[in-house]
């Protein structure tokens, strides 16, 4: 069982003391309050000390720091005043994991002439780099391999990169990214059903060749440098114990830089090098065919289990309708934990991913839960795993602890950039539902200007925890500080300095002000969310309202 802070042990103290003595009239109740409290800086600033601290050791999920995390934010909640918005009246939704490690040797990548057998010398972390496998804990897997371009599946567009091709028992060479010229969070959706694709065509693996964009994005040699691929894979157990997902077929992969990429184009139809012009063109239309090369995959992990869990508090609504519809505030807690294969500070204490976005988070709750009343309920949940891949928001969407249909709404913070006087915010998905309309609202009342997307390389809007909600139907956005006044100079250095490195701590130049206005700028928008005449609804016809069957605008 999860034991809570002594905080929140002194706080449950108290409660059951004051329940033993006689209780005097209770004094008339104070006029509701009809503006949110001013944000404090100072207690950003002591959630964030206390989260990025070396103690929880980089917060991964299925840890003991990141259990230390948890507690911490539920006895925060306790104190807020925010009601258990978990399982059996907790403030803890528990989920249960398969998790896998590379075991140090019984990697292989063989590829050979299909025709005349020879090999094609692949050396690893020179040529190809390979991490663990959900799959099993030993993976030995051939099969022809079949180029498929970026890997693409877009109805909407008429294009189907897999067409004419045949991927049963065979393993999918494809591009990293997606292809350029497509709008960017449509293009960052698609990014994400690629091995989907794969898998549902039969292909029992992946191979992923570096291209120009994905190289500028995260390098092939950033992998092996920083020791990523010796990091644990998660996935989540479903009631029957079966680990979740969405590419069954696919049972190991590995990542080819662009050098090493050619050797797998020699002697075929295709050219490498006019293979990386047209993909890095507008809409990389690049066609797919068959190589004349057989790839063999070893690969060797640990299996165990663990648990994890996220944190969910509410404030209930005060209308006796709409408080059935909630408003959902979410920000992950976990990161990335320990990087053992770096010499001096291996501790990722994830002081800007995400100590920021939770302080933030909970500094919110406690302006909204001393500010005026809401007609909608809003729940604060503090994620786990989303490191992971999004999984412990995938849970929660896919198993919530209120009916699916009261979810009316999420909005995301993660890893703002807190180093500057930030003057604008990049919303993304704003344009695809009536929350935005919310958002400019709150922004104009606190001289806040909205920007576009400002990196859309990165497919942002399918790398944090909203995405698992607009999956799911609901209406999301995702909130980070602009890159005007020093905004895109301040998220470049964190990108190549910090960026899931132990660097990203408590040393940097964080602006606690800054920090306070972002934190007001999310209450004010839950604040307005919760009291709308309406509850907000996708744009008729958007793409992702069709894609996952979500409410329209009439």
């Amino acid at each position: 069982m999860r034991q809570f802070s002594g905080k929140a042990l002194l706080a449950s103290a108290i409660i059951l003391g004051a329940c033993g003595a006689p209780q005097p009239a209770a004094p008339p109740a104070p006029p509701a309050p009809t503006e949110l409290p001013a944000a404090s800086p100072d207690a950003i600033r002591a959630d964030m000390d206390f989260l990025a601290s070396d103690d929880l050791e980089g917060r991964e999920a299925g840890t003991p720091g990141f259990d230390l995390a948890a507690d911490y934010v539920a006895a925060e909640f306790a104190e807020i005043g925010l009601a258990p918005g978990g399982d059996a009246g907790t403030y803890f939704q528990t989920i249960s994991f398969l998790r896998s490690v590379r075991a140090p040797e019984g990697r292989l990548m063989e590829v050979t002439n299909t025709e005349t057998g020879a090999a094609v010398p692949f050396t690893e972390n020179v040529d190809y780099a390979m991490g663990n496998s959900l799959s099993a804990p030993n993976v030995d897997v051939t099969g022809e391999a079949v180029f498929v371009g970026f890997g693409i599946v877009a109805p909407d567009l008429g294009r189907d990169d897999f067409e004419g091709l045949d991927l049963s028992g065979k393993v999918a060479v494809m591009l990293a990214g997606t292809p350029k010229g497509i709008q960017t969070e449509e293009r960052a959706y698609y990014g994400t059903r690629k091995y989907a694709n794969a898998s549902d065509r039969g292909a029992i693996a992946v191979v992923s060749l570096e291209t120009p964009t994905s190289r500028g994005v995260y390098p092939f040699e950033r992998l092996i440098r920083e020791g990523r691929l010796d990091g644990a894979s998660l996935t989540w157990l479903g009631p029957d114990g079966a680990p979740f997902s969405r590419a069954p077929n696919v049972q190991s992969g590995a990542s080819v830089p662009m050098e090493s990429a050619a050797k797998l184009f020699e002697g075929t139809e295709g050219n490498w090098t006019d293979i990386v012009a047209a993909a890095e063109a507008e809409g990389g239309n690049v066609k797919g065919f068959a190589l004349p090369y057989t790839i063999h995959l070893t690969q060797a992990s640990t299996h165990d289990q663990v648990q994890s869990a996220n944190v969910i508090g509410m404030i209930e609504g005060t209308d006796p309708v709409l408080k059935n519809e909630v408003i959902v505030l979410t920000a992950h807690l976990d990161h990335i934990g320990i990087t053992k294969s770096i010499e001096g500070d291996q501790i990722n204490n994830g002081a800007l991913d995400n100590a920021s976005g939770i302080a933030t988070l909970l500094e919110a709750a406690r302006m909204l839960k001393a500010g005026p009343p809401m007609k909608r309920s809003v729940m604060f949940i503090a994620l786990t795993a989303e490191e992971k891949g999004l999984l412990g928001a995938q849970y929660f969407a896919e198993n919530p602890t209120v009916p699916k249909e009261n979810l009316v709404a999420n909005v995301n913070l993660d890893m703002p950039i807190l180093t500057y006087p930030f003057t604008d915010l990049v919303v993304f998905g704003g344009s695809r539902s009536t929350i935005i309309e919310e958002v400019e609202k709150a922004a104009a009342e606190m001289d806040i200007t909205l920007s576009p997307d400002p990196v859309p390389d990165q497919g942002l809007f399918t790398r944090s925890d909203h995405f698992r909600f607009v999956e799911a139907g609901i209406p999301s956005v995702y909130l980070i500080p602009g890159w005007e006044n020093g905004g895109a100079e301040e998220f470049a250095r964190h990108m190549t300095s910090n960026y899931h490195r132990p660097s990203d701590d408590m040393t940097n130049s964080i602006d606690f002000d800054a920090a306070a206005r972002f934190a007001a700028i999310k209450a004010r928008i839950a604040l307005a969310l919760a009291n709308a005449d309406e509850r907000p609804l996708w744009r008729k016809d958007d793409f992702f309202a069709r894609q996952f069957d979500g409410p329209m605008e009439p």
